[in-house]
């Protein structure tokens, strides 16, 4: 089967990149399909590498405190059995749920300083709710042991665009690229050839290791009708919306297809909240309601 043999390479690929020095591994985890598949395949090598796993490795992620509440108490239960897992494994695990500072919150920008929701253009949640929370974790980790490996579960066929990312870079004999804007963190992308279909053949297959199932998991996604946010290191990423898990006040989009999804489907506690992201998103778009002023004093555009 093709998910047996995508899972014999890359457990046989984590293997040898995990013996092969000593520096520790950061797996970034969102919570969704691909990230959970990645940190299923890390922690079962390290059960069979048994004492030979040394080095630490961190599962690291990031709650925005605007996620939708049905995934967010999801993502929250999971790191729960994640920490417990690590705990009574013995293992070099440590598991931690990342958050942006209260400066830096979705309410803060938008009542505190005045910032429109967020646009394409100005997506100012994902520079200050995603990538600055999980860079001042990883830069820690990375200025304390001096070098890390950052372990992403992005894949090619996610899309025609990150496929020709992904191709264009340039890595090392071991399948590393150096990280954009994280000093001495190189970048591993373990489950990058794997089909959406051999991830969901082999998470419904195979139970994680930190007990239960995925089937919590699936139902989200027949739910949403979609794919999960995805863990953003770099603006050159594309943002999260349309029909990815993702924050309920996401006004980067035109119509939230995720969460129409969990309506549909028959989670209608979650109808005002998409009332109120609609409201977010037309109050944002007009123009009388906006200051004639920018902060800096400046006019804006047309005034």
């Amino acid at each position: 089967m093709e998910q047996e043999s995508n899972a014999d390479k890359t457990s046989a690929a984590l293997r040898a990149l995990y013996r092969r020095d000593q520096r520790p591994w950061v797996v970034a985890f969102s919570g969704g399909k691909d990230s959970t598949l990645l940190v299923q395949l890390v922690l079962n090598m390290l059960q069979e590498l048994g004492p030979l796993a040394s080095k630490p490795v961190y599962v690291i992620s990031t709650d925005t405190r605007v996620e939708a509440p049905n995934v967010e108490e999801y993502l929250a239960n999971l790191i729960l059995q994640m920490q417990s897992f690590a705990q009574r494994s013995h293992l070099p695990v440590s598991v931690e749920m990342v958050s942006p500072l209260p400066s830096e919150g979705f309410w803060a920008q938008l009542i505190g300083k005045g910032y429109p929701s967020p646009t394409r253009w100005f997506r100012w949640c994902t520079s200050k709710m995603k990538i600055r929370p999980m860079r001042r974790c990883i830069e820690a980790i990375t200025i304390r042991h001096g070098s890390v490996i950052l372990l992403l579960g992005t894949r090619r066929s996610e899309s025609p665009e990150r496929a020709r990312r992904m191709q264009g870079r340039e890595r090392t004999d071991a399948g590393l690229n150096p990280h954009d804007e994280i000093p001495n963190a190189l970048v591993s992308t373990p489950i990058m050839d794997w089909s959406t279909d051999a991830v969901w053949e082999y998470l419904l297959a195979h139970e994680p290791p930190w007990g239960g199932d995925h089937r919590q998991l699936f139902h989200l996604y027949r739910q949403a009708e979609g794919g999960e946010c995805p863990v953003i290191l770099d603006l050159a990423q594309p943002s999260c919306g349309g029909s990815r898990f993702g924050c309920w006040t996401c006004t980067v989009v035109k119509f939230d297809k995720s969460m129409q999804g969990f309506i549909d489907a028959g989670e209608e506690w979650m109808r005002p909240l998409n009332v109120f992201r609609d409201r977010l998103k037309a109050v944002r778009e007009i123009p009388e309601w906006r200051m004639e002023k920018r902060r800096s004093g400046v006019l804006t555009k047309g005034r």
